[in-house]
Parts: structure tokens; sequence; C-alpha cells
């Protein structure tokens, strides 16, 4: 097989995948499907141990996880560079009412989200002056 064929044939197989990575500026990619985060802060609040708030994204497009009593899932997109958080649908137990504020503080809280960005270690959500609004850790 002739060298420019065989490249021909790699890069015909390439162009066959599915669907092609997101670029590295866009800050969903913070929120892969492999990645849970956990959420320590919620608005300056801690979260108390031994109440889970956690974060992953399953697909593209789509966050889920508990948010301190229940789970949830919801749709967040980046449009004219802002992140839009949908609104969150989830079960609906009733806990204690720690875990109750927690899951309220969270709710509040996420759809005023504008900003996503990696601060070291730690995923934060921002609001629009930049200002931490959820911080979290794997």
């Amino acid at each position: 097989m002739r060298p420019s064929l065989l490249l021909v044939l790699v890069l015909a197989l390439a162009a066959c995948k599915e669907e092609a990575p997101k670029p590295l500026t866009d800050p969903l990619n913070l929120l892969d499907h492999a990645s849970q985060w956990h959420v320590f802060d919620i608005a300056g609040m801690v979260v108390p141990d031994g109440i889970a708030v956690t974060m992953t994204a399953p697909e593209p497009g789509v966050i889920a996880g508990q948010s301190g009593c229940n789970r949830y899932s919801g749709r967040v997109e980046m449009r004219e560079n802002l992140l839009h958080v949908g609104a969150l649908s989830g079960t609906r137990m009733m806990c204690p009412p720690t875990q109750m504020e927690v899951e309220q503080a969270f709710h509040s809280t996420i759809g005023r989200a504008k900003g996503l960005r990696l601060v070291g270690e730690t995923l934060e959500f921002t609001d629009l002056e930049g200002k931490p609004l959820i911080r979290a850790h794997k």
C-alpha cells in the first residue's frame, strides 16, 4: 500500500468519529462524565460533613448529582460566553432540616451561576462579576 493511500485511509477513519471533542476553551469541558465533583461551599456556606452535594455530567449538556437530600439533573450550556443552568428536576424526598437547608441553598444558587472555572483543583461556579457561588473538588 502506498504511503499516501494509507494516510487517506487513516484520515477517513478519524473523520468517522461520532462526536469531536469540544475545544479546550469551553468551560463545560470541566464537567466531564468521568469526574464527580463534591460541593463544599455554597454562597459562602460550608456544606456540613455527612451531607452530600455532588455534580457530574452524565452526558454533554447535562449535570446531575445529589443536592443534599435528593438527586437532581438539569440542562447546562454556554451561550454568548455565559453559563446557563436550566431548571433542575429531581426526586422529592424529605430529609432532616439541615439537609433540606443545604439543598435549598444549592438549588437557589446554581441557577444564578454565569461562569465556570478551575482554580487550582477547585471547580467554581461564578456570578457575572466572577465571584464564586459554588465551589467543589473531586
